[in-house]
């Protein structure tokens, strides 16, 4: 014991700094057996699916294993209401106790939107924009002198002002004109070749509505040129007027010859 303690009084630093390792090596011990057991390591629970759910009914779940936060919701008509779609980490993965799980469910009420204005569109314009809109058309032939033109939207029997509020998924009536004598079918014009100026304003005399698809990086839509169509023309094909015909122009003569015709 005596010689010990000679042997610290003669070598103080190094006994001192032999003293300061164990103590470090004591408190790194202790810090990770604290950190072990405040983390739970090793410890781990299955998410549960929340899949098919109904958002009401998860109020009811509880517990500090797992915990759970609706981070958005998608209106889908198509399927049920307030019910849980996907879910972030999925059902079965393994998770720290306390782990949070994002839920995505489908809206309970749809969401509003401003009634657009079809009216003096044709037919096939007003669908392309009542699907683009969520809404569902139903379309009724009245006795009106614009063939294929909707003269009048109704919602719930009642004219509907463009700008008015409404859900999303509501049936709109759209009476389209039957047109007269006057308003006979015409034969699909041959577009392709034409540049889009030439082709406009064909479609314009004949009283046709178009929808022009340019190829990317087009500047000059005018003097792009046709090379495609739908309707595509045909011996004996015909059309109403104020129908629309939807054209794909290019500055790519090469899209021309062969089938891209």
């Amino acid at each position: 014991m005596k010689s010990f303690i000679g042997i610290i009084k003669r070598f103080p630093l190094i006994t001192s700094m032999i003293a300061a390792g164990v103590i470090l090596v004591v408190v790194i011990w202790a810090l990770f057996g604290w950190m072990n057991s405040f983390t739970r390591h090793d410890e781990f629970v299955n998410v549960p699916d929340f899949v098919g759910k109904k958002s009401v009914s998860l109020e009811d779940f509880s517990g500090d294993s797992i915990r759970y936060t609706i981070v958005d919701s998608l209106w889908d008509p198509n399927q049920p209401k307030g019910v849980v779609h996907a879910q972030d980490p999925a059902p079965g993965t393994k998770v720290k106790q306390g782990r949070m799980v994002y839920l995505y469910t489908t809206a309970v009420v749809p969401p509003t939107i401003s009634m657009p204005k079809l009216e003096d569109l044709s037919q096939r314009q007003a669908q392309y924009i009542c699907e683009g809109y969520g809404l569902k058309a139903v379309f009724k032939e009245v006795d009106d002198p614009h063939r294929g033109a909707v003269v009048e939207q109704l919602y719930n029997g009642k004219r509907i002002e463009p700008g008015t509020p409404i859900e999303k998924g509501q049936t709109i009536v759209l009476k389209v004109g039957k047109g007269d004598e006057s308003t006979a079918d015409v034969s699909i014009p041959n577009l392709v070749g034409l540049t889009f100026r030439q082709a406009r304003g064909k479609l314009m005399d004949m009283q046709l509505e178009w929808l022009v698809v340019p190829d990317a990086g087009i500047k000059d839509t005018l003097n792009a040129i046709v090379y495609d169509q739908n309707p595509a023309p045909g011996s004996g094909r015909k059309i109403i007027p104020g129908s629309t015909i939807d054209i794909r122009v290019t500055m790519d003569k090469a899209k021309l010859s062969g089938d891209s015709l």
